[in-house]
């Protein structure tokens, strides 16, 4: 006759159901799922009322360079729920993921030139991911137990320390480019267009607006630099529909 478990054992995988149902009911009107949305969003109307100087485009671009980076470095060494991932971005911090995240929309707020979104955003982000980070976390240590517990005592949550910003030598460790989907490449093809498209509403306000709506072809002439931003931003949007367009077709091939 086999060994029955404790009460409390097999009660506490029911709770802690409930407590996820319970919280996925309260989901708060800004989550994880909708933050990006609303900063790209209210980065466009910022773009409009306040300015940009080149020390923030220029901050802001190797911010969205280097979230990209993790981002992709980070989807190439991932295994879900499978193994424990320690190898490559993972150590770093335990949330390379979350951690790009937070770079690339930081990379929006500044290019936005409003400076109070970029001041809020560091407690819009940990409203909405917190959950998230919570959850993933539990998960880990109920699979992982021991292992995880001794992880996340030697690598830090989502942003590096100076001890483990020494393991970003062996960023690459464990990397493969058959974990990189179509769907990620679309991705970043998106938040590039995405920045260009928030600089391009700051050229406008340098272009005369009359000229502009008049179709009058000398607007493209006396500004080049916005109207080259502006090509950029929709082949960069055309080529990610694109690529996510390729994907579907393969997926409905397979079937």
């Amino acid at each position: 006759m086999a060994n029955e478990e404790p009460a409390e054992k097999r009660t506490s995988p029911d709770l802690n159901l409930e407590g996820e149902r319970r919280s996925e009911g309260r989901r708060p009107l800004i989550n994880r799922s909708n933050l990006r949305d609303i900063i790209i969003v209210v980065c466009l109307i910022s773009a409009v009322l306040y300015d940009l100087d080149w020390v923030r485009l220029s901050v802001a671009g190797a911010l969205l360079t280097f979230g990209c980076f993790f981002h992709y470095m980070t989807k190439g060494v991932l295994i879900r729920n499978v193994v424990l991932c320690r190898e490559g971005t993972y150590g770093v911090v335990r949330h390379p993921y979350y951690m790009a995240n937070y770079l690339i929309d930081s990379s929006f707020c500044l290019v936005s030139g409003n400076v109070y979104l970029l001041l809020i955003y560091p407690f819009l982000f940990y409203w909405s991911y917190g959950p998230t980070i919570r959850k993933e976390e539990a998960t880990l240590a109920r699979l992982h137990d021991s292992e995880y517990l001794r992880y996340s005592l030697d690598v830090p949550q989502i942003f590096p320390d100076a001890y483990s910003v020494r393991s970003m030598k062996g960023v690459g460790k464990g990397f493969s480019m058959q974990r990189i989907t179509r769907n990620e490449i679309s991705r970043f093809m998106r938040f590039w267009a995405t920045g260009f498209l928030i600089i391009f509403i700051h050229t406008l306000k340098t272009t005369d607006m009359q000229r502009l709506w008049s179709f009058d072809l000398a607007v493209v002439r006396d500004n080049p630099y916005g109207f080259a931003l502006l090509l950029s931003t929709v082949i960069l949007f055309v080529a990610s529909l694109l690529v996510q367009c390729k994907k579907e077709e393969s997926i409905l091939k397979a079937e």
